[in-house]
């Protein structure tokens, strides 16, 4: 292998995700902040059987606190996030 080939390699590296975990599934989010909604949009996209119309928690510690649809997160690496229907009382 060349450093002509090297320089080839690591402009072809894919772009930069994260990895945090909704419903304890992993998902890869694009961005260091995103919505509610497009935290539900990229797990759904990703396979995870959930929709726009569940609500978003983020683990705080030991507890979740709601994302609104609306809502701004600042998405680090191993992030738990938890995705409920909305008729679900748990």
């Amino acid at each position: 292998m060349t450093t002509q080939d090297l320089g080839t390699t690591a402009a072809a590296r894919p772009p930069h995700t994260i990895t945090v975990t909704v419903n304890g599934q992993p998902v890869q989010l694009p961005e260091h902040e995103m919505t509610g909604v497009q935290i539900k949009q990229a797990a759904a996209e990703q396979g995870l059987p959930i929709d726009s119309g569940f609500q978003l928690s983020v683990k705080h510690g030991n507890r979740y606190q709601v994302v609104g649809d609306t809502d701004t997160v600042k998405v680090h690496r191993d992030q738990e996030f938890l995705a409920v229907p909305p008729d679900d009382n748990s």
